[in-house]
């Protein structure tokens, strides 16, 4: 247990503090670009769905970041612990902190008056983080590069928000803003499949 405590530890400090930097910049940017007081529930909807997602892409797409070091790759390799190991404790960190600024950040609404249900908003929310970030750590996984890591959800993110559900059906991103958080969960199954896949997949690779 202390040696998983000390990778989480140098985890934290080295590779998920500055993306917790960046996630935390864009929920405080977001108010500056649309005002979030006093909003009804589609309108609090729509910055969740445009905005907070992308916290999934900040924050879950760097798990396989340290390893672009190839001594570092090879320093975690010649370990006891198997890669995979690193892999799960990095993403489950990346996790806990993306609950934590999404509740926050829900209580922030809430404070401004806000008209939302909150566990749904929540629940539809982390669901789309879970599925953009779970397509970065995938395609991050196959190609073994982090600009192709962010860059797939973003295109998946700006095809949605020009396509409408139409065309994307059950895995339209913003289903929240147009009233509905059913489809989310197959936002959440698939992008919990993703970072499965993707996990296994570079640990073997």
């Amino acid at each position: 247990m202390e040696r998983y405590l000390k990778i989480a530890k140098v985890n934290l400090k080295f590779n998920l503090f500055p993306h917790m930097i960046v996630g935390i910049c864009l929920c405080l940017v977001t108010p500056l670009i649309m005002g979030v007081k006093n909003l009804d529930s589609v309108n609090t909807a729509k910055i969740l769905d445009v905005y907070i997602s992308l916290l999934g892409i900040i924050v879950l797409v760097p798990i396989f970041m340290p390893e672009e070091d190839e001594d570092i790759k090879y320093l975690i390799k010649s370990k006891k612990e198997s890669i995979a190991i690193n892999y799960l404790i990095r993403i489950a960190q990346a996790i806990m902190f993306l609950v934590i600024i999404v509740l926050g950040f829900l209580a922030y609404l809430k404070s401004g008056n806000c008209i939302f249900d909150f566990l749904p908003y929540f629940y539809g929310t982390m669901s789309t983080c879970i599925f953009l970030g779970g397509l970065g750590i995938l395609s991050y996984s196959i190609v073994d590069n982090i600009a192709v890591g962010y860059m797939v959800p973003m295109l998946y993110y700006i095809l949605c928000y020009g396509s409408g559900k139409k065309y994307l059906g059950k895995f339209y991103l913003f289903s929240m803003m147009k009233g509905d958080i059913s489809d989310k969960k197959y936002l959440l199954i698939a992008g919990a499949l993703m970072i499965i896949v993707g996990i296994f997949y570079r640990s073997k690779k």
